[in-house]
């Protein structure tokens, strides 16, 4: 699903699908986005929380994890899977899923 708007916004972000863990070592998969110098930190959180949108409605009934945003700065923030079960299994359907979203 695919979405004009997030699109245009994320256009000149720098976007990182990679694999974080929480502080008690659970595994996250996570999209890191960060923008360049002079973007309004509103465009910023815009576009998580469009992209948090997305990976709502990308995810299955099945899966039962929680789609956090961490809007970690004016010019940065995440968009992270907090998983239920944290196995292999399920990180690597929450990896592929936001692969997927940000194409």
């Amino acid at each position: 699903m695919k979405t004009n708007g997030t699109n245009k916004m994320l256009g000149n972000a720098n976007i990182n699908v990679s694999l974080a863990h929480s502080r008690y070592g659970t595994p996250q998969p996570q999209v890191e986005v960060s923008y360049p110098r002079g973007t309004h930190y509103r465009v910023v959180r815009a576009a998580l929380y469009a992209l948090a949108a997305k990976v709502e409605t990308a995810t299955a009934a099945t899966d039962n994890w929680v789609v956090e945003v961490d809007a970690g700065g004016d010019l940065t923030g995440r968009v992270y899977l907090d998983l239920v079960k944290a196995d292999d299994a399920e990180t690597k359907r929450g990896l592929a899923l936001l692969r997927k979203v940000v194409g």
